[in-house]
């Protein structure tokens, strides 16, 4: 499921995306959660780093769309923004504020077609490139490089990052199948290791950042392929 954040004072523009996003959902076959705020300063007060798209105006009250967007950079690089807006000479300022693109009201279904689905495109390739979860209260977005293993515990997941470790509710498989294609592989029933961390393999075992975590008979043979593949032919 997509999160996306529509920051729209005027409430028959905010219908229309709704409802452009609902069409658009139906179909590419995507879900969709959406959250409309009426003005920037709402927006940005209780922000949190949750949403892949945000279609913002550019004049609003209080706080307009490119102030707004200024502070949201300053907590989130990555999430792709959309200036959506009838002031097209602003539209160049958003390469100021890293915005993906513009919509020009009144907003037509072709071009939010092409301009949300390559919102969608980045947030695709953004997910296999990093991992979002909350701990702890926070939400944490980290690169997948970083992440040395994911394991299973009481129910919970165990996230390692450097020396850090995040406890999430979730499965196993479900982050397994989002780091599909990448260099995650799994050395046991309960462990998914990254292979650019692993330094070390042993008979029933495999030491992966700084940590020794088990290797199990099942699995030992697809793994040292994997391994081997990642390193070019051997290990």
């Amino acid at each position: 499921m997509f999160r996306i954040a529509i920051v729209e004072d005027e409430d028959a523009c905010a219908r229309l995306l709704e409802d452009y996003i609902r069409r658009y959902g139906e179909t590419a076959g995507d879900a969709f959660r959406t959250d409309r705020f009426p003005n920037g300063l709402e927006f940005i007060e209780n922000y949190r780093p949750v949403y892949d798209v945000i279609l913002m105006d550019i004049r609003m009250p209080l706080v307009d769309g490119m102030e707004a967007a200024r502070r949201l950079r300053a907590q989130d690089e990555e999430t792709a923004l959309i200036f959506v807006t009838n002031m097209a000479q602003y539209a160049i300022k958003g390469y100021e504020v890293q915005a993906l693109d513009f919509m020009l009201k009144p907003v037509q279904y072709y071009d939010f077609e092409m301009k949300f689905s390559k919102a969608i495109r980045y947030c695709r390739k953004r997910s296999a490139a990093a991992l979002s979860f909350e701990a702890g209260g926070t939400v944490h977005r980290v690169p997948a490089r970083d992440v040395s293993c994911v394991e299973v515990m009481n129910h919970s997941l165990l996230y390692h990052v450097g020396d850090a470790v995040y406890e999430v509710y979730g499965q196993l498989k479900t982050v397994e199948e989002q780091l599909a294609g990448g260099d995650f592989v799994r050395c046991s029933q309960s462990h998914l290791v990254n292979l650019r961390h692993v330094t070390e393999v042993r008979a029933a075992s495999v030491v992966v950042g700084g940590r020794e975590v088990p290797l199990s008979r099942r699995k030992r043979k697809e793994f040292l392929q994997a391994l081997a593949d990642y390193m070019g032919g051997g290990f």
